[in-house]
């Protein structure tokens, strides 16, 4: 008689500065990479896990969804004490909860939200490495303005890696906050999916926005442009963090 496996989800934390990104590669060390030897330093078992969405080199999270399955019986309390006892210090899981059969962090995931801090003073901080250094000041009045243009669902094609052959290309954006404290000027996106890079080169633009280089009326033309040339550059990947996982537990 065959054992069904058992489900399980962590709620992980990492700082992406030394990582190659979520997914395994050869040669390149990955948070997935990292989870997988704990794991099996742990159970003595191959694990496979699956995250809510693959993160770029450089790219963080303050909560990342990852889901895996094990012929264990798990504690979620101390299977989360065993991982951070042996991940590594640039990992944190801060709680694992038991699933539903066929639970997966990546297709049971119905919406994100995602940050991105950039640090606009005429001096650096040490704190560089999580955010992106912008000296000349940013209008931020501007760039609400210019993000108001975006709020709603559009195709996004315009803010899409160029050639990344992501099906689907609609995307519920439902929120865009921007605010300032004192030299950190933070943006939150909240929608039911994102794009690749999709966060990164909409930053990208609002920060034209905010420099003077761009309109923020134009940024209703350039969406409906579907053209990647149009809108700015990709902001750096170390700015970005994944700030929240929105779940749906029906099997």
């Amino acid at each position: 008689m065959k054992v069904k496996p058992n489900n399980y989800i962590l709620f992980i934390e990492y700082d992406g500065s030394k990582f190659s990104g979520w997914q395994k590669q050869p040669g390149r060390r990955t948070v997935q990479e990292e989870l997988q030897r704990a794991a099996a330093k742990i159970l003595k078992e191959d694990i496979s896990f699956t995250a809510s969405g693959r993160t770029d080199a450089g790219v963080h999270a303050l909560c990342q969804v990852v889901s895996f399955s094990t012929k264990q019986t798990l504690k979620p309390s101390a299977f989360r004490l065993s991982l951070n006892a042996v991940l590594p210090k640039d990992i944190a899981v801060s709680a694992v909860k038991k699933a539903p059969g066929g639970f997966s962090a990546r297709y049971n995931a119905i919406g994100k939200v995602y940050e991105y801090r950039i640090w606009n003073h005429t001096y650096r901080t040490v704190w560089n490495r999580h955010s992106w250094h912008l000296p000349q000041p940013l209008d931020i009045k501007l760039m609400r303005k210019a993000a108001s243009f975006l709020r709603g669902r559009h195709d996004f094609t315009a803010f899409e890696a160029s050639g990344s052959g992501q099906p689907g290309k609609t995307v519920n954006l439902k929120e865009i906050k921007i605010y300032r404290r004192k030299g950190l000027i933070v943006l939150l996106f909240k929608a039911d999916r994102f794009l690749y890079k999709m966060v990164r080169n909409i930053t990208g633009t609002l920060v034209d926005v905010g420099l003077g280089k761009t309109k923020p009326e134009s940024l209703g033309g350039i969406l409906r442009s579907r053209n990647r040339s149009r809108a700015g550059a990709t902001a750096p990947a170390k700015g970005l963090f994944i700030r929240e996982i929105s779940l749906k537990y029906e099997k």
